[in-house]
């Protein structure tokens, strides 16, 4: 790990549980994009977790291409709780086999126990009280909560549905209310599982002193490599669990708690309802509160379910083959025996209304349009809705704006406008004169130097560039004898230095003039022109390079015409010198 990246992680531990690496954000808005709850705020082309708007399903996590986006480090507080002296049990999560598959599931508690666990077991047994609990639990809610960001979301954005929330806890703090019972008080309980939520909620008031510390799948592999355990090297040994958790172990996937709890959810029956995924997520709560008609609904808020957490490490299994892996070590794994005492556990728990944490003002029609204007977008025919910069329309990006979450700059049409009018002021301001001609040498531009030098005006745009000057540079070039030149010419007692050269997948072709009339030319002095040429051509590359590294990710090739002019004229002077 870079050390800057380390200082920086270092410095965000006390704050967000998702935050951003500053030095790896690099303004592609592809977080913008993903956030389901648009959470992200961009300034200066970086974008920034607003925490009060934040669930932590980690979907930025999982969706940055450059890392930018991470879960707060836990590392250090497992290895400093090891080091304490305390005994520390650690509680896996059920979707452990979608990432440690076939013979490495039964190794894994090996490798566990080799980092200092001193007891090491599934958080699906957790996960079976919670199944059983709910069918008791049907009369006070009918929304499964063992995922902590549905939890979160209704609890921000949905506040009308608080009280279909089922009160009972998660699998995770189940579970730990449970081994500390069986165990002990004193001992740390440690979730290890793909969640960036999990974090979150083992930080809740109400659960204080239950989960120590939640370590990701991530984690826990560099953690493994870091070490030196090889799980092929490991021998097999079983969790410290107890009881028939072949149905629990389903609670990772789409429907699965559904399953531990023997409840029928076929997709036709109208009155149980499993989903997964951000979208059918919000979409099913965006339903008007009193026209909700279910008797149970699990929701999930990864895509597939947990197998699909933010927190699994980057690898070439798909969805399908993690489901897979899952279901294969649910069926082979034999029954653990029944403990001697099942410590009886008080799974109830109270959700909250914190949706006055995201009250925003509202933003006026007059000041929305006012930033509709100000991005060239006032013309509806102009809002083009192309979501490239994060947000579903135009008007919910001048809305972000207004607020203070977005930038204009994120507008790629905008800035391809920007960038146009940027390269035309440069070349308009240029004092070499700048032609340039069609396919068939048809005058379509001219600067003012160049309407200057040969006295003309716009009123030759569309003429043959024969009208004004000998046409024998462009004629070469267009019929391939030559692919470029340059050259001193005379035009009725003016000698200007000329560069004729194509642009040849625009197919035009450009000429660039400066005036040599009152220049003697001995080598000395064309070596002079040509200097002085070269650093008025440079000084163009400059702005057109300069203002497309500022809109490399976005803009492509929407400035290559420009950029291509002054390298080739560039080329043509150096190869001169």
């Amino acid at each position: 790990m870079h050390a800057e990246t380390y200082k920086e992680i270092k410095s965000n531990v006390q704050e967000n549980v998702v935050y951003t690496l500053t030095a790896n954000c690099q303004d592609c808005y592809r977080c913008v994009r993903v956030c389901p709850v648009k959470a992200i705020r961009v300034s200066n082309g970086q974008a920034y977790i607003e925490d009060e708007l934040c669930i932590k399903c980690g979907t930025c996590v999982r969706e940055c291409p450059q890392g930018a986006k991470t879960v707060r480090p836990s590392i250090d507080d497992v290895k400093s709780l090891l080091n304490s002296g305390r005994k520390v049990a650690a509680s896996v999560a059920p979707s452990f086999p979608a990432l440690f598959s076939g013979w490495r599931s039964l190794r894994l508690p090996s490798a566990l126990r080799l980092l200092g666990f001193g007891c090491v077991s599934e958080t699906a047994e957790g996960a079976q009280m919670i199944a059983e609990k709910a069918i008791e639990a049907k009369d006070r809610g009918n929304i499964c909560t063992a995922c902590p960001a549905v939890v979160n979301y209704i609890e921000k954005y949905r506040e009308d549905y608080l009280d279909r929330l089922m009160p009972l806890v998660s699998p995770m703090i189940a579970h730990a209310k449970l081994l500390k019972k069986r165990l002990g008080e004193d001992w740390a309980v440690v979730f290890i599982g793909p969640c960036a939520a999990k974090q979150q909620e083992a930080l809740r008031p109400e659960y204080a002193g239950l989960i120590d510390s939640v370590l990701t799948f991530s984690e826990l592999l560099q953690w493994m490599e870091e070490e030196g355990i090889d799980l092929s090297t490991c021998s097999e040994s079983s969790f410290e669990s107890f009881g028939d958790l072949k149905l629990a172990r389903l609670f990772p996937v789409e429907g699965g708690m559904l399953k531990a709890g023997n409840i029928s959810h076929e997709a036709t029956d109208p009155d149980v309802l499993c989903i997964s995924g951000a979208e059918d997520v919000m979409e099913l709560f965006d339903m008007p509160a009193e026209e909700w008609d279910f008797d149970i609904v699990e929701p999930l808020f990864c895509a597939g379910g947990c197998i699909n957490g933010p927190c699994f490490p980057d690898d070439e299994k798909n969805l399908f083959l993690r489901k897979q892996d899952l279901m294969a070590y649910s069926n082979k794994t034999g029954i653990f025996p029944k403990a001697d005492k099942n410590p009886e556990v008080n799974c109830n728990t109270v959700f909250t209304d914190d949706s006055e944490s995201i009250i925003s003002e509202e933003i006026s029609e007059r000041r929305i349009n006012e930033i509709l204007e100000e991005t060239g977008k006032s013309d509806p025919l102009l809002q083009l809705n192309c979501g490239a910069c994060g947000y579903r329309s135009c008007r919910d990006n001048a809305i972000a704006v207004a607020r203070g979450m977005a930038e204009p700059d994120m507008c790629m049409p905008y800035m391809r406008r920007l960038a146009q009018q940027r390269m035309d002021i440069v070349i308009q301001t240029s004092p070499n004169g700048i032609v340039i001609l069609d396919d068939h040498l048809h005058i379509i531009h001219m600067n003012p130097a160049f309407q200057k030098l040969f006295s003309c005006n716009n009123s030759l745009l569309g003429r043959h560039i024969s009208y004004l000057l000998d046409a024998d540079s462009f004629e070469k070039i267009a019929s391939g004898e030559i692919e470029s030149r340059n050259t001193i010419r005379t035009k009725r007692g003016i000698k200007f230095h000329e560069i004729a050269y194509p642009l040849k997948e625009e197919k035009q072709y450009v000429g660039i003039y400066t005036d040599v009339s009152k220049l003697k030319f001995d080598d000395s002095q064309i070596d002079a022109i040509k200097n002085q040429t070269l650093e008025h051509v440079r000084e163009l590359l400059y702005h057109q390079i300069s203002f497309s590294q500022e809109m490399a990710h976005y803009l492509g090739k929407s400035t290559a015409e420009s950029e291509e002019l002054v390298k080739r004229i560039t080329s043509l002077y150096e190869d001169g010198k």
